[in-house]
């Protein structure tokens, strides 16, 4: 008796949850049921739109929505017309495989009479396609014909494209795009070969000029880069380089620049040639002539301090003895002074007049004496830090 009232107690208490679990159950089952009815209806829909705009002759707006028919419900039918769109547009590779599958996954649904098309269409599009066997070098790339991505490397099938214009391109992450431009005929085989290169480096790229014999003035582009030799920066190209110096012909080069190569440029320079500045050659730099004239200068200038001092001892010796008093010690050494500058400014007044005359004879004799030794150079180089002030002479 006390049994079966347990068992009458448990079977009140279960009976309200196996109905609540039965009710949920019944909920999902018609939560997927309707969602399966929107997909089929959203994908007759696409279905319906793709048909028409297939008869319209809009292939590419088909294609869009027999996939998305296809996506919403994945049935074999919708590879058929796929398969034919996809011909439409010359997806050749595509339409084939498409086709194929068709005829896969329908198996025996598929009609007698819709089977042969299909295969005739297939025989049909081998006949006009080519194949294209594409081989990538290195770690797996993607793919892209015509600019539309086809697979990544390495590809199990080949490419079966029409007549025609064709592009094929492989991309990898970090390394440049390669591809290749081809004509191809109906019903014919080639291989592409596409090799990815990493990376030129970038940046500038440091190149020596050296010229034989040295010190030539190079100029850059059109702009002066120093006395050779020397070492300049250039970007990837091409440069151009001239040099000139005294009594050689002025010789111009083409300097190519490779990404991340550095490289000397050496010059022979061919004796013989005009000064830079023209006229034939120069006589030699008056180097002597200058000097002696500086030198003269300053002399001069020495000796008209010395006399400006001697001007006024003598005018203080003269005020003392006006104003009379005793000569003391102050007053003689004022007087000896005066005397002493008075004496130097002589000397230094001939030893001026001496050194610029020395200095304009040198410099006659220098300009009328013709030396290819001789030279000299003064210019202003930009550089990294500021301008660079440079002087060069050999004699």
């Amino acid at each position: 008796m006390l049994l079966t009232r347990w068992l009458l107690a448990l079977t009140l208490l279960s009976s309200p949850l196996a109905f609540a679990q039965g009710a949920a159950a019944k909920k999902e089952a018609a939560a997927k049921k309707n969602e399966a009815a929107a997909k089929k209806n959203e994908a007759a829909d696409h279905y319906k739109k793709g048909v028409g705009l297939f008869k319209e002759g809009d292939f590419a707006s088909a294609l869009a929505e027999f996939r998305a028919a296809y996506q919403a419900v994945p049935g074999f039918e919708v590879l058929y017309n796929l398969g034919l769109t996809e011909r439409r547009l010359f997806k050749y590779g595509q339409a084939v495989k498409t086709l194929n599958r068709y005829l896969e996954e329908g198996g025996k649904k598929v009609p007698a009479d819709r089977r042969e098309s299909v295969e005739t269409e297939l025989s049909q599009i081998r006949a006009l396609t080519s194949k294209i066997n594409v081989k990538v070098e290195g770690a797996p790339a993607k793919v892209f014909v015509d600019g539309e991505e086809v697979g990544t490397s390495p590809l199990a099938d080949p490419i079966l494209l029409g007549p025609g214009k064709h592009t094929i391109r492989a991309t990898r992450d970090g390394e440049p795009e390669a591809e290749e431009t081809f004509e191809l005929a109906s019903g014919s085989t080639k291989d592409v070969n596409l090799a990815l290169k990493p990376k030129a480096p970038s940046g500038p790229v440091e190149i020596t000029i050296e010229t034989d014999p040295r010190d030539a003035v190079l100029m850059l582009d059109g702009k002066l880069a120093g006395l050779s030799p020397t070492k300049v920066e250039l970007t990837a190209g091409s440069h151009e380089l001239i040099a000139e110096l005294d009594g050689f012909q002025s010789t111009r080069t083409d300097v190519m620049v490779e990404p991340g190569k550095p490289r000397t440029v050496k010059l022979k320079l061919v004796a013989g040639g005009a000064s830079a500045g023209g006229g034939g050659p120069r006589g030699r730099f008056p180097v002597v002539g200058v000097i002696l004239f500086g030198a003269g200068v300053v002399a001069g200038g020495l000796a008209v301090l010395f006399a400006v001092q001697s001007t006024n001892a003598s005018r203080q010796v003269s005020e003392f003895f006006r104003i009379g008093g005793p000569w003391d010690p102050m007053r003689i050494a004022v007087e000896q002074g005066g005397r002493r500058d008075q004496t130097l400014a002589g000397v230094f007044i001939g030893i001026s007049g001496a050194a610029i005359a020395g200095g304009v004879i040198a410099t006659i004799v220098s300009l009328a004496s013709p030396s290819e030794e001789s030279e000299a150079h003064f210019f202003i180089t930009p550089s990294a830090n500021g301008a660079l002030a440079t002087w060069s002479t050999r004699f």
